[in-house]
């Protein structure tokens, strides 16, 4: 049945709860996993871009320093994402899970779909990211929703139990 599993992985909480469910069905159905991390540079991710007044704080001061600055933390974001990969795939080398990881750069949504589809996945699982208003979901979209309406496989949207702040 299930011989390929895509786990997508973020820098949410979440991603916790989509690993040990990937790779608790993992080591049930005897299958091996990809766990893919997309990085979108047109998704905030707390990196601090220093911005103009002029236009609403929108455009960024395009300036040796401004830019030489937001690299620096770029690739101190796709390091931690590195990292957290190497983490998961420890984990599930220690569960005799065979895994793979990979990390890209894009939309993640039709990222999600193409490695899927390029691994020859049988199934994805995600997370879904909690908080997102309605609003923000119709403007923006929505990754989950994205993947499974657009995915080749079966989808598993992990749905995390609230977490109290």
């Amino acid at each position: 049945m299930f011989q390929k599993i895509l786990l997508a992985i973020s820098e949410s909480p979440e991603s916790a709860d989509v690993l040990e469910s990937g790779l608790t069905l993992a080591e049930k159905l005897g299958a091996q996993i990809l766990i893919l991390h997309v990085l979108n540079p047109l998704v905030p991710h707390g990196l601090a871009i220093p911005a103009s007044p002029l236009v609403g704080g929108i455009l960024p001061i395009v300036n040796d320093v401004a830019v030489e600055q937001y690299l620096v933390q770029w690739k101190a974001y796709e390091q931690s994402g590195i990292e957290r990969l190497q983490s998961y795939l420890a984990q599930a080398v220690s569960r005799g899970v065979k895994a793979e990881v990979l990390q890209n750069y894009g939309d993640s949504g039709p990222l999600i779909c193409t490695a899927a589809k390029d691994w020859a996945a049988d199934s994805i699982v995600m997370g879904r990211r909690e908080g997102q208003s309605m609003l923000s979901e119709i403007f923006l979209g929505s990754t989950s929703n994205y993947v499974l309406h657009h995915a080749h496989c079966s989808v598993t949207v992990i749905q995390s139990p609230a977490r109290s702040n």
